[in-house]
């Protein structure tokens, strides 16, 4: 469990912006109660590191996803704070064996206006990176795509498709979203509208208006319709600031996932495809760690490939961006994915490069295109910084 994994670092870090935090309040002024004034920053510190945890283990509830949602909020705003916190920490780990060593001198007087100068800089960093990032959380944009496909036996000349994905209905993600992300794709006039995985963020529970959620999907105008396929996390799973608790037992959805989908007019896609206007395949592939819903393995690309011939072009709607070459060898023409979020927070938008072979954006494999969107939801933080909320309008050219 990669969140229990990372709990040390969550609270110690925020023990070190409280340590900053008390430094600043102390170097300010001496005539402070210090015992008083430490306890109140330990409680209000402590306090907001509780509120995911805590909000993990209440029964189901609005207090429990009002706790998650802004425990999530302060996660975003401690991984800001954790670089100038603990460079403060350094100086004064230096500043006391020197101290130590030298005994005070006249040049070590000057740790208070560092400690002043040090808190304000990092408190000032943290605030702006964190108010940044929500108000730039779910600012959608839309990105633009322009490929090309063997034309093979569609009638079609071109395409537009409108790709969103990650949207993590749930905790952080609810109607005012959905209606953003609604206006974005209605705005682009697509002949097909597809949606590559995490609909939704594991629990049902967590949606704020699952009828005008429904309502919201139903009002998507496209020429073809909107087609889906599930993420790792369209699994009905317990989790924390993003990460799942693999519980024993079947990986699957939760019904009432499903049946929104369905009575909203959106057609999940299981390791199956659908033939559009008899012009070209729309294949919508389950996830590739977690396939679900009576799914042991999923197909592999040949397996699909054979099952649907090369008469007509293929589009592959798959969340995660692992198998591009497979799918490319074996005769895919477009392969559109999510996932990766881009990151959503930089620096974690190098590591997902590291991981991945294409963590976003358009890259060729042989003839085949693949698109791998940042998505248009949130994964932990109610923060996106260094990446945007987008959908992608896809302009294919049947050649």
């Amino acid at each position: 469990m990669l969140a229990v994994i990372l709990s040390p670092l969550y609270f110690f870090g925020t023990w070190l912006i409280a340590f900053m935090f008390w430094r600043l309040l102390k170097a300010i002024s001496e005539k402070l109660n210090r015992g008083v004034v430490k306890l109140a920053v330990g409680l209000v510190f402590g306090l907001a590191s509780a509120l995911l945890p805590i909000g993990f283990f209440l029964p189901e509830g609005k207090v429990k996803y009002l706790l998650q949602h802004w425990g999530s909020a302060w996660m975003g705003f401690l991984m800001f704070s954790m670089a100038p916190a603990f460079l403060y920490l350094i100086y004064c780990l230096i500043w006391k064996i020197c101290k130590r060593r030298n005994g005070v001198t006249e040049g070590m007087k000057r740790s208070r206006v560092v400690a002043i100068a040090a808190a304000t800089v990092g408190a000032a960093f943290t605030l702006i990176a964190g108010f940044v990032g929500i108000v730039n959380a779910t600012k959608i944009e839309t990105t633009r795509y322009f490929v090309t496909a063997e034309k093979k036996s569609s009638k079609l000349d071109d395409l537009k498709i409108v790709m969103a994905a990650d949207m993590h209905m749930g905790v952080n993600i609810g109607v005012p979203e959905m209606r953003k992300m609604l206006a974005s794709i209605n705005a682009c006039e697509p002949d097909i509208v597809v949606f590559c995985g995490d609909i939704f963020d594991n629990n049902y529970e967590a949606l704020d208006d699952p009828e005008e959620l429904k309502s919201i999907l139903k009002s998507i105008k496209s020429k073809y319709g909107v087609f889906a396929c599930y993420g790792n996390h369209d699994i009905k799973e317990p989790v924390l600031a993003g990460f799942t608790f693999d519980p024993d037992g079947v990986k699957e959805s939760d019904p009432r996932m499903d049946a929104l989908l369905e009575e909203a007019g959106v057609k999940l896609l299981m390791d199956e495809a659908v033939l559009i206007d008899d012009s070209f395949y729309v294949y919508g592939r389950p996830d590739y760690a977690k396939p679900g819903r009576g799914i042991a393995q999923r197909k592999s690309a040949k397996e699909l490939m054979a099952e649907l011939g090369s008469d007509y072009p293929v589009i592959v709607l798959d969340h995660e961006p692992r198998e591009q070459k497979e799918l490319a060898e074996a005769g895919v023409d477009i392969d559109l994915c999510g996932h990766t979020h881009d990151g959503q927070i930089f620096p974690a938008t190098i590591i997902v490069n590291l991981v991945y072979d294409n963590a976003y954006g358009l890259k060729k494999y042989g003839n085949m295109s693949n698109i791998v969107t940042s998505g248009v939801g949130l994964f932990g933080p109610y923060m996106r910084v260094g990446t945007i909320a987008e959908i992608c309008e896809i302009e294919v050219s049947f050649k």
